[in-house]
């Protein structure tokens, strides 16, 4: 019974680590909820039904998690910003983000998101890449027409359009990577910086820039946001492998059927011999069949990949926490801001 307490106190925390974090997401949920809403005004009628399909508007619809947002409006609020100010670069964020969603269902061939068909299976492909190219030009529009400061709306634009023009460019490179020969773990890192740590950084960026920051407060926040973004992003590889599809909404195994060379492949590509080469005939035309996928992931447990992975991921939680930690946070912003943080690292949806 003993040797059971420190594995039940560790799981405690995690509870409430993900309570926790929970809580504050629902916190700007309405908020969010509500820019968004607003936003469907101004958009044309043709793409209307299904951008309000694709971001989860419609009654029933089960939203996605609308972490970027409440980056923005989480350290705005730690940094003294007022929530007119802040709330339409958080709706601006999550526009561009969902524009990017909608391409990369189509790329990746995901056939489901958030727990519903994704759009491009529902409406078709030319449908979803229309609503998605409304999506990226109405975030710059909520941006413009806000009643905010013109050197505020000035900042943001840049930090946000700059980060978008990096994000499609580290896209590339993922597509580029998928099915070739394997790319080394800085590659990748590198590679995940720019397609999710530069938008998770605008996010955090913005914040700062709604609270009037200096430049240098706002530098920090982006280093703290790209740092997250690929702890991020490396919890979502090894989700999109490792994970369950009922908690993350999304079709697990695809990464490896598709020889995309997501952190579990890229691991399992440069480990030792025996797991090298079976990994690099998983990229041999014509590449995995599903029917081998259920082993090929047992063969990861077993090698020690997920561990790995979880490894690296706890080490870039840790790097993004030692950023949060030098900002100008209020007690209560810096505390909430470690609790999401944590809760990214370890969450399986």
């Amino acid at each position: 019974m003993i040797s059971d307490q420190p594995e039940l106190a560790e799981s405690e925390r995690s509870n409430d680590v993900a309570l926790g974090a929970q809580a504050i997401l629902s916190r700007y949920q309405e908020q969010i909820h509500a820019g968004l809403s607003r936003v469907m005004d101004t958009l044309p009628p043709e793409v209307l039904s299904p951008a309000r399909y694709h971001l989860g508007l419609l009654a029933g619809a089960r939203p996605g998690k609308a972490l970027r947002p409440t980056l923005t409006l989480l350290l705005g609020e730690a940094l003294g910003a007022p929530l007119g100010t802040a709330l339409p670069l958080a709706v601006a964020v999550q526009l561009v983000h969902d524009f990017s969603l909608l391409h990369d269902d189509i790329v990746d061939g995901d056939r489901s998101r958030r727990g519903q068909p994704a759009l491009w299976v529902k409406e078709g492909m030319p449908s979803a890449l229309n609503t998605g190219d409304a999506l990226l030009t109405a975030a710059f529009c909520v941006i413009s027409t806000a009643d905010l400061p013109s050197r505020t709306s000035t900042r943001a634009t840049l930090r946000l359009s700059s980060a978008t023009l990096e994000m499609v460019g580290g896209q590339q490179a993922d597509i580029a990577a998928t099915g070739a020969p394997a790319a080394d773990l800085p590659q990748y890192l590198g590679m995940v910086e720019r397609k999710t740590g530069a938008l998770m950084g605008a996010a955090a960026a913005l914040g700062g820039i709604a609270a009037g920051g200096s430049a240098a407060t706002i530098d920090a926040c982006e280093s703290f946001g790209r740092t997250l973004g690929v702890a991020f992003q490396l919890r979502d590889d090894v989700l999109g492998v490792f994970g369950d599809s009922a908690e993350t909404g999304k079709p697990v195994g695809n990464d490896l059927l598709r020889g995309k060379q997501g952190l579990p492949l890229v691991l399992a590509l440069t480990g030792h011999r025996k797991l090298a080469e079976t990994a690099r005939s998983w990229l041999a035309p014509p590449g995995m069949r599903r029917r081998d996928l259920a082993a090929a992931v047992e063969l990861l447990r077993e090698a020690g990949v997920a561990e790995r992975c979880q490894g690296l991921t706890t080490t870039w939680t840790e790097r993004a926490l030692v950023a949060a930690a030098k900002l100008p946070l209020s007690e209560e912003g810096a505390m909430e801001l470690e609790i999401l943080g944590r809760w990214l690292g370890e969450r399986w949806n």
